[in-house]
């Protein structure tokens, strides 16, 4: 184990990188996870770990018995100071991976997908994701202007489901059609038919979900076959994106479940 104490350490001017500039993530090709939850997680999907960062003076017997699954990956204690420089949470157990980023798949998906086109917020983000992987969609692609997925504060977010799904990241609209067999849905607030009285087709589908602010743009509603939107209250003028995804993501699954009923 070795201890570091400077902000000038080479390695520890990468990582302070990779948890404050979410473009570091993308250009490092690595990222940081942070805590029990989301190392177990990391581990237990296999993921490559590049090293293991510890807080200087804290250490749980859960810790200790994740680094011992980490072998052969270099482990580096940090001062109290570095580490909390980090910025990853507010009074953690003081254990982050180092990560790198797993190489994309280009395959078309083969279930239902989602693309998200301009989601900035890190927690919609994330949140988005681990509906993904609860209502068991395993495709997801961003668009140029999401938030860095990979980020620590979207893994964060995620609670671990980006080691469940497949990532696409910076995903082009023209290049839509070559990934998916199925049609695009479109999410809007007004001047389409309510979900509930939409058919979804039988075979796989994907869902756009738009910015928090603007909602999807004019290019991505043209390449949806579909749109819907869902029923509020007339006081209510929409829903936040990670809030209109579940209601779409599972309602989609109550209808599979149930393949007599629309």
């Amino acid at each position: 184990m070795k201890l570091i104490t400077s902000a000038a350490n080479p390695a520890y001017r990468r990582w302070l990188r990779l948890a404050t500039v979410p473009r570091a993530v993308r250009a490092e090709g690595a990222t940081l996870a942070e805590g029990l939850h989301l190392a177990a997680a990391a581990l237990a999907a296999n993921a490559a770990v590049e090293a293991v960062l510890l807080r200087r003076g804290e250490r749980a017997s859960e810790v200790a018995a994740l680094v011992a699954q980490t072998t052969p990956a270099p482990v580096y204690e940090l001062s109290a100071e570095l580490f909390d420089r980090l910025g990853l949470v507010e009074r953690g157990v003081g254990l982050a991976l180092v990560l790198r980023l797993p190489t994309v798949a280009a395959p078309p998906a083969a279930g239902d997908a989602i693309y998200l086109e301009g989601v900035q917020d890190p927690g919609n983000a994330g949140t988005l994701l681990r509906l993904a992987a609860a209502a068991g969609v395993r495709q997801v692609y961003a668009g140029p202007g999401t938030a860095a997925l990979w980020s620590p504060r979207v893994l964060r977010a995620g609670q671990g489901a980006h080691f469940r799904l497949q990532l696409d990241e910076d995903v082009a609209l023209d290049s839509l059609p070559t990934r998916l067999a199925g049609p695009w849905i479109g999410t809007v607030v007004r001047d389409a038919p309510p979900l509930w009285e939409t058919a979804l087709p039988a075979g796989p589908l994907g869902w756009m979900f738009g910015s928090e602010g603007q909602g999807l743009s004019a290019p991505a509603l043209a390449r949806c076959a579909l749109r819907v939107r869902i029923p509020l209250a007339a006081a209510v003028e929409s829903l936040n994106v990670a809030a209109a995804a579940a209601v779409c993501l599972f309602e989609r699954q109550r209808r599979l479940s149930a393949p007599s009923t629309r």
